[in-house]
């Protein structure tokens, strides 16, 4: 055989190869009677290209920048992570300050933002944008309405440079308050466009009171926006949680992790902006009782559903990667328990057996 013919033969069979997983996708789309009625069911895609997600793919960029950078550092950086698209960019805490460190008391709340967006800071943040259509959120003083100091507040500014929720850090340090900075009272969270988030500033990290109403409330993103890097205790923070948990921090060890704490990007000296895309569309499960309902469900769905085990932990993470159905609902079709509901249902049961006194 000439070597023009060997190669022609090789090409024929990478190309049948590749052919494939589209022909079993395209098996399993055909097959999809759980598709609701009269609902149109989308081609599947070309070889090649990646699966859709059904809108929970989210792009995700923390810009880890050295303490008291400029605007225009900041300027710069923020369109450099913009070159990704992301959905998000995260700022680190204090990013952008009116006055310098050593000013006095008085100075810092009387040139403290309004949350109306007036001030330089937020006025340049929404310009920033309004130009790359994307969410921010960064940490500065925030003013205080009654007259009474300042809080120490992540403010947030969607697509269109409109500052839509700010969270007010709950746990400022001591020598914080001592200087003016007001504790706000409680964390919560916010819809966007595309999931449910939440943040805590840096010191917040210690405090549990502070994190369990980001689990209570459904928290599937957390910005944990600071000038200490956390350490461990993100990723322990976001198999808690069961949520993505994305943080800016000075420097290195700036982090995005999965709910099952596994760091999928890492800031360094060298890379100081650190992006990854994230499927929001995801559930974790314990294993007890759930091992065969998820053979069940991938022999269902194929691709269209990515199943990781975590032996150690004794857990899965459930993605959805179909169009058309999220993942509770496919969790749902094959009763298969999250990871919540069967602790819940362990509490139940305990109280059952338990011993009277």
């Amino acid at each position: 055989m000439s070597m023009r013919s060997l190669a022609a033969s090789r090409l024929l069979l990478t190309l049948c190869l590749a052919a494939v997983p589209v022909v079993a996708a395209l098996a399993l789309y055909a097959a999809d009677a759980g598709a609701p009625a009269g609902e149109e069911v989308k081609a599947p895609p070309r070889a090649g290209e990646a699966f859709p997600a059904g809108g929970r793919i989210v792009g995700v960029a923390s810009i880890c920048h050295r303490s008291r950078a400029s605007e225009k550092e900041i300027d710069a950086l923020i369109d450099a992570a913009a070159l990704d698209r992301p959905d998000i960019i995260l700022l680190t805490e204090g990013f952008m300050q009116n006055t310098g460190p050593g000013a006095p008391r008085e100075e810092k709340n009387a040139r403290a933002e309004p949350l109306s967006g007036e001030g330089p800071i937020l006025t340049f943040l929404a310009r920033k944008a309004r130009r790359h259509r994307t969410y921010i959120i960064g940490s500065t003083w925030r003013k205080d309405p009654e007259g009474r100091g300042r809080f120490n507040s992540a403010i947030l500014l969607d697509r269109t440079g409109k500052v839509v929720w700010h969270y007010d850090k709950v746990f400022p340090t001591i020598g914080e308050m001592e200087d003016g900075v007001l504790p706000g009272r409680a964390a919560g969270a916010f819809d966007t466009d595309f999931g449910r988030i939440g943040a805590i500033i840096c010191f917040d990290l210690n405090f549990s009171e502070v994190l369990a109403p980001c689990r209570r409330e459904g928290v599937e993103l957390l910005c944990f926006l600071s000038a200490f890097r956390g350490g461990f205790r993100v990723p322990a923070l976001a198999f808690r949680n069961q949520c993505f948990v994305a943080s800016s921090v000075p420097g290195e060890n700036g982090v995005i992790v999965d709910p099952l704490g596994r760091v999928l990007a890492e800031s360094s000296h060298y890379g100081r902006t650190i992006f990854e895309r994230i499927n929001l569309d995801c559930r974790v499960a314990h294993i007890d009782y759930n091992h065969r309902r998820i053979g069940d469900l991938k022999a269902r769905y194929g691709p269209l559903v990515q199943v990781e085990t975590f032996s150690p932990e004794a857990v899965y993470l459930i993605s959805s990667l179909h169009p058309q159905r999220r993942v509770g609902k496919m969790m749902a079709e094959f009763d298969i328990e999250p990871y919540d509901a069967y602790l819940d249902r362990a509490r139940g049961v305990r109280k059952e057996y338990l011993p009277a006194e």
